[in-house]
């Protein structure tokens, strides 16, 4: 093994490359293509004809004036047809770079090289110094020597003297090339790849006195071979400078076909929310004005517009042969015309036709009025029931109520009250409710603090501080955003993720927490049980009822009356009966859809898992009866996993809306 060989094969950039099983190239900064050649060889352990490459940056600046800046080269291991390439040819090195995380230069001794290169236009000469600690040669038998190996007998001797003392490592020509010589000129080859993208040619160094091949000898093979797309001149011409022998050089590349893009829609507003809020200051408090949750446009403005289709571009084979292309596809942009909103003179642009909030619902865009309220929702303004979106400048009072299409954005607190927006529903300090109120939104709902409420989400629960004793349920992810956030007492239920920094209480208070099923399903199961047991007393009761009515006729006391209520009895038993079959069917129906619908989820504590929480993941259950640190639970093959706390989720959308 020679000493660069050796050296490559033990540096760390070598064994990341080995061990990267994935790895098929690597960028090597080398003095000269054939040297690389051989160093990317060793570097894949594979016959140098394996190799493919591709010059990122020029280093020298021709053949007849070589610097010292390298090359930066692109190697790649391939797998050629070994019977149209010659056998690696193995040249000699000065210097090398191998590059990884950093550089590292590998120097060793080199003696005077003296080159010879035999090309249609004559007879060159290269005599390059020593390097290092090598050995500088002056001897004029030892250049006489190789110009008769190169079958080179009449050149320019005072020339070539000169060149020797002087060893500048500039090429310079002796002589004149004998044409009687072709027989012994270099060979050339070529091969296509499969799909017809790349062509490749392999030179062979010429014998006594032949020349090797140049530009034209190339171009003639591959026009001759109907190779007539892609020609890579620059990258052949280096090469064939450098001298690259037996080793395939890119001569010819095709070109790949690029489909149209789809006409889209680009939003000049901005319609995606942001619900998790960032930290500002050392006392962690909340700036509510992180969030985006309502967008507000005048009459008139510019709200989206039409991206045209593009028809792509079509591709050639090295061959010629022209590959075809897809254009594409055109959308109908007043498919997304939604509420309060049309199409501009222009015909590709949506404009508001009212002042409002900017929404989007599902594919429809739509401007939705405001109504503000100065202070608080109480005995002054009433229960609210608005078409558009609700702003509270102050709280809302127990018992009243608020109903939007829109959003709802409270900037005080929210007492034992209803609010049921379509949208978001943002409480900027809080939500303290008892069993008998309720939040729902069709978006997400986000608040400093949950007590003693019933919450409803179409989307994402997001609080700040915490939640507790409260029944939580979001079709995405419940989310514990606060550096002390934490959920004690009562039940969460989301789809995907239960994400909180402490997850139940020092003193064992019973929190529920499921996620991998829709809540909304698990509430109409729920629903389900609850009218089933109510049904089953009422079916109860009239049996009894008719049992006894029963029992009287058959004693003849029934009057006309007592026959007719017998009678309403029996009907309402029927109706009863019927209603409870619908309710078992559908139940069962429900819980098939729930066990084919159930998703990866995980429940996540970033600080405690804290006993007495009862955990359910898609159908598999656990009870936490020890402290847990930073962690979060999964299911797999029907059994509750731990692993490290994989950490805070980022602002999201639910999950089949980005699909």
């Amino acid at each position: 093994m020679n000493e660069l060989k050796r050296k490559i094969l033990e540096s760390d950039f070598y064994k990341e490359v080995y061990n990267n099983k994935n790895t098929r190239s690597v960028e090597l900064s080398v003095v000269s293509l054939e040297r690389g050649m051989q160093e990317a060889a060793a570097i894949f352990q594979c016959p140098i004809y394996e190799l493919s490459y591709k010059v990122l940056e020029e280093g020298n600046k021709g053949f007849f004036n070589i610097g010292a800046k390298p090359y930066l080269v692109r190697y790649t291991h391939i797998t050629y047809d070994k019977s149209s390439i010659g056998d690696a040819s193995h040249g000699g090195y000065s210097s090398s770079y191998l590059e990884g995380n950093s550089q590292e230069k590998v120097i060793l001794n080199k003696d005077t090289e003296i080159v010879v290169r035999v090309k249609r236009d004559g007879v060159f000469l290269k005599v390059v110094p020593p390097v290092a600690d090598g050995k500088r040669i002056e001897d004029i038998t030892v250049l006489e020597g190789k110009l008769i190996d190169a079958g080179i007998k009449e050149y320019d001797s005072h020339l070539a003297k000169k060149m020797l003392h002087e060893q500048t490592g500039i090429y310079e020509k002796v002589a004149e090339w004998d044409i009687s010589k072709s027989g012994n000129n270099a060979r050339i080859s070529y091969t296509v790849s499969d799909d017809k993208m790349r062509a490749y040619v392999t030179v062979t160094k010429p014998t006594k006195g032949g020349r090797e091949m140049d530009l034209k000898d190339v171009k003639e093979l591959l026009e001759n071979s109907g190779i007539t797309f892609g020609f890579q001149e620059e990258n052949v011409t280096k090469c064939l400078e450098e001298g690259t022998f037996n080793v395939p050089i890119l001569a010819a590349e095709g070109r790949q076909a690029v489909n149209g893009q789809n006409a889209k829609v680009e939003y000049l507003v901005n319609v995606n929310k942001k619900v998790i809020p960032k930290y500002i200051g050392e006392d962690q408090s909340i700036d509510y004005k992180d969030l985006t949750i309502v967008e507000n446009v005048e009459k008139g403005q510019k709200l989206a517009r039409k991206i045209p289709a593009t028809d792509g571009e079509s591709g050639r084979t090295v061959m010629g042969i022209k590959i075809e292309t897809k254009s594409g596809k055109d959308i109908e942009i007043k498919d997304i015309l939604g509420d309060n909103v049309e199409m501009a003179d222009d015909g590709e642009s949506i404009i508001a036709s009212i002042s409002g909030q900017v929404v989007l619902k599902g594919k429809l865009l739509s401007v939705e009025p405001v109504f503000e309220v100065a202070g608080d929702v109480g005995p002054e303004t009433g229960n609210i029931n608005f078409i558009g979106s609700v702003v509270v400048k102050g709280s809302v009072s127990d018992n009243y109520s608020i109903k939007a299409e829109g959003n709802i954005d409270v900037h005080g607190t929210v007492g034992k009250c209803d609010l049921e927006s379509k949208g978001d529903i943002m409480v900027k300090l809080g939500i303290q409710g008892n069993e008998n109120s309720h939040v729902k939104a069709g978006g997400d709902v986000i608040a400093k603090f949950i007590q003693f409420s019933n919450i409803e989400a179409g989307n994402n629960v997001v609080v700040t501080e915490a939640i507790l004793n409260s029944n939580i349920d979001a079709d995405n992810r419940i989310i514990l955003i606060g550096k002390r956030a934490s959920a004690s007492g009562g039940r969460l239920r989301a789809l995907r993720e239960v994400n909180g920094k402490v997850l139940g209480s020092q003193a064992g208070a019973k929190t529920l927490i499921e996620t991998g099923i829709s809540p909304a399903k698990r509430r109409a199961i729920d629903d389900l049980d609850r009218e089933k047991e109510e049904l089953d007393i009422s079916i109860e009761e009239t049996e009894r009822n008719i049992k006894s009515l029963e029992q009287a006729a058959k004693l003849k006391k029934l009057d006309d009356e007592k026959k007719e209520q017998l009678q309403s009895y029996k009907e309402q038993l029927e109706q009863a009966n019927t209603r409870r079959e619908e309710i078992v069917l559908n139940r069962e129906a429900l819980v098939q859809e729930m066990e084919i619908e159930k998703v990866e989820s995980t429940i996540s504590a970033g600080k405690e898992m804290l006993p007495g929480v009862q955990l359910t993941i898609g159908s598999a259950e656990f009870s936490i009866r020890q402290s847990y640190k930073a962690i979060t639970f999964f299911e797999e093959d029907g059994m509750i996993q731990t692993e490290k706390y994989r950490g805070e989720p980022k602002n999201d959308k639910k999950e089949e809306d980005e699909e």
